[in-house]
Order: C-alpha cells, then sequence, then structure tokens
C-alpha cells in the first residue's frame, strides 16, 4: 500500500510542477495566471494529505491494489510526459485549460477507484475529498474557459 500511496504523492507533485511550469508561459492572461497558481497550491496540499495517509497501517487496502498500482502507474507517465513537454512553458490559456481539464479527469478517476478499493474509512473519505477537489478543479477550469469565450 507505501507504494502506491507514494506513486500518488509523485502524481501530485506533478500536477503541481505541470501548473508551474505553464506559469512559465508569457502568454497567460490574468485569470488563467490566477487559476493555474491555485491549482498548483492545491495538488501540493493533496501530496500532503497522502503524505500523512503513510501513516496508515499496510493492510489498509482491499483486494485490487495490483490494478490501482498499474492505474497510477500509467497516470504518472502521462503526467511526466505533460512535464517533459517544452511547449508547456509557451502555453496560451486555451491550452492550459485544455490541459488541466484532461488532467484533473484523470486524477479524479484515480481517486475514485480509490476511495472504492480502500476499506479503511479514513482512507476512503480522503480519496473522496480529493476527487470532489478535482471535479471544483474542472469547474474552475471550465469557467476559465467560458471567460475566455467571452472575452475573445
Amino acid at each position: 500500500m507505501k507504494s502506491h500511496i507514494k506513486i500518488c504523492i509523485q502524481i501530485e507533485q506533478t500536477a503541481g510542477r505541470i501548473y508551474r511550469k505553464m506559469l512559465e508561459s508569457p502568454r497567460l492572461g490574468t485569470n488563467a495566471r490566477r487559476t493555474l497558481s491555485q491549482l498548483a497550491e492545491d495538488e501540493d496540499k493533496h501530496a500532503g494529505q497522502l503524505d500523512f495517509a503513510l501513516r496508515f497501517p499496510e493492510d489498509s487496502v482491499v483486494t485490487s491494489l495490483p490494478k490501482l498500482k498499474t492505474t497510477a502507474q500509467q497516470l504518472l507517465a502521462l503526467a511526466l510526459e505533460y512535464l517533459e513537454d517544452p511547449g508547456l512553458a509557451q502555453v496560451a490559456d486555451q491550452q492550459a485549460v485544455d490541459i488541466g481539464i484532461q488532467l484533473e479527469k484523470k486524477l479524479c478517476q484515480v481517486h475514485i477507484a480509490n476511495a472504492f478499493e480502500f476499506k479503511e474509512q479514513n482512507m476512503k473519505k480522503m480519496f473522496a475529498a480529493m476527487a470532489e477537489g478535482d471535479e471544483l478543479h474542472c469547474q474552475r477550469l471550465y469557467d476559465l474557459q467560458r471567460t475566455l469565450h467571452a472575452a475573445g
């Protein structure tokens, strides 16, 4: 279980780094910068929550840890691909929104899967709350998208 949680921590940290790398883009407007900055901070908080979860006992998992680990490893690989893209630091507002939505949807899927698979109630609640946070992130990004379309 701890190795799975460590992968999840890496995912959250990488997501935060993706948002921060996009913040380097001179093509971003004020609203996009504000949104990406908040998302990066939230991902750091998620990583901190997961770090705390390492204190739970090893037997907190139900049955399909290998499947959860595989899914998490795939998401980490995807997040690292995003991070390595040299164009990430040159994104425009809409590109940042598209990347963020795609990333947040995948994060949500992993968090929901974790919420169902862990038998420890505090772990279930934590992952469910993270999934809700990912949905809020998507909503923020959709709101930003609507603002961009209204202005453009």
